[in-house]
């Protein structure tokens, strides 16, 4: 490595020690309210006279709220600034997911669910977006994949507090679930505060890097990419094949997260573990992916290394769920779920390495929005499909079945990728990037 390497490699740790542990604490809480239904799931029932059925859809709803708003949140981050707009998405999601814990009936759990879904839409795409300012294509699988370690932290963290919250039953006269949605939203008020103090927008408002680094870093984000930035409106992103072959490859990593992230504290429940077991055995599996994302994404830093690893990777997890539901016994089945969890997070590091090669500027804000939220409707299906085959097939593990079919279908989406990614462009297929020319010297 030359010295102009090791300036550059030093100030992307430079950044990514400034800006990414604000990312991951966004991306972490932004998991937790997603999965505190999971564990609400195991009183709230109950508690509120729903059927299983009922509350899968009225969880669900979330996506469709963020299905609707998310391209124009994803699109006023771009125009009004990401510091501005993630304290506006972590202030209102959190003080309704606050509110969420005072409902008293399905229907006003459902209208909760879909505002909660309305504002944090833009926030995912916002991320990933926000990172393509900072980092160039060589880091940012590794970039990507650190804010991806937010999930599983916040599945982790979910899964260990959820189990203890619901001991919290009767506690000040309120329920153990509603104890789950209190303290899971008040992190997000905190964290607003933060994002207002200390997130600069962009490179050029970071005061913390000299106007030569800014120079290089731009330099370097503007060379070998494929696309250029569009000055049209944002709405003919849905005109683009890409994005929508993109959504469907998006779709089936959503769908087999939210099974896992909705399903599994179900299924561990099934074995006869009680609330604070449950959250510590659902906790290991995302330990585990937290591990993995520190260490598989830094191996994969240009397209074919990334889609033979995607694939390898989903055929691994696709194994791993449908063995699990073969095996005999409770702890085998556990050890499944532990080794198949990992391969579905690596795939967003994966997978976000590839549009972000591909949009630019406002393009790529809404390109990334509309894949999100196209994207999303796989945690709709999953929070509908998972009651539905378990009730259909009379087994709560049946049910992983579901991850297990996207997974090996994840694994053929990257494999067609790879053939189509080395077919030139002159052919009108241009996923292919485009000739690196020589780098610039960075600052030192």
């Amino acid at each position: 490595m030359d010295g102009a390497d090791r300036d550059g490699d030093a100030l992307m740790y430079r950044i990514m020690w400034r800006i990414m542990p604000l990312m991951v604490a966004l991306m972490m809480l932004s998991v937790i309210d997603r999965s505190n239904v999971s564990y609400a799931k195991l009183q709230m029932v109950s508690g509120l006279g729903m059927t299983e059925t009922a509350y899968g859809l009225a969880s669900s709803l979330f996506f469709i709220g963020s299905l609707v708003f998310e391209v124009p949140s994803a699109l006023a981050a771009h125009r009004f600034g990401a510091r501005l707009w993630f304290a506006r998405i972590l202030l209102t999601w959190g003080l309704l997911t606050v509110l969420l814990g005072f409902t008293f009936s399905g229907s006003l759990f459902a209208a909760a669910r879909f505002l909660i879904g309305a504002a944090e839409a833009g926030a995912y795409p916002g991320i990933i977006f926000y990172l393509t300012l900072w980092f160039p294509k060589r880091y940012r699988v590794q970039a990507v994949a650190l804010m991806t370690i937010g999930s599983p932290l916040g599945n982790m963290f979910g899964s260990l507090f959820g189990g203890l919250l619901l001991n919290l039953d009767d506690a000040l006269g309120l329920a153990g679930w509603q104890w789950v949605f209190i303290a899971t939203g008040l992190p997000a008020v905190l964290l607003f505060v933060l994002i207002l103090k200390y997130l600069p927008n962009g490179p050029q408002d970071a005061g913390f890097i000299s106007d030569r680094e800014k120079s290089w870093l731009a330099a370097e984000l503007a060379r070998g990419e494929i696309s250029q930035t569009l000055h049209t409106n944002p709405l003919r992103v849905l005109l683009d094949w890409r994005v929508w072959w993109f959504s469907l490859v998006y779709s089936m990593i959503t769908l087999a997260l939210y099974c896992v992230i909705y399903w599994l504290p179900t299924v561990v429940k099934g074995f006869g573990a009680s609330s604070t077991q449950n959250g510590l055995l659902n906790s290991l599996p995302w330990a585990m992916v937290a591990l993995m994302l520190l260490w598989i994404p830094r191996h994969l830093r240009e397209h074919r290394s990334v889609l033979i690893g995607m694939a390898l990777i989903a055929l691994c997890g696709a194994a791993a769920f449908l063995m699990s539901t073969m095996l005999p016994e409770n702890w085998m089945r556990y050890v499944a779920f532990v080794l198949g969890t990992p391969c579905i997070s690596l795939m967003f590091p994966c997978f976000w390495y590839l549009p972000s090669q591909i949009f630019k500027g406002a393009h790529a804000a809404a390109a990334m929005a509309a894949i999100t939220t196209l994207g999303s409707l796989g945690g709709f299906l999953s929070q509908n499909l998972m009651p539905w085959v378990a009730h259909w097939s009379g087994s709560a593990l049946a049910a992983m079945t579901v991850p297990a079919m996207s997974l090996a279908l994840l694994a053929l989406s990257a494999i067609i990728m790879l053939a189509a990614w080395r077919v030139p462009s002159n052919v009108s297929f241009d996923f292919g990037p485009a000739p690196d020319s020589e780098r610039t010297q960075p600052a030192s």
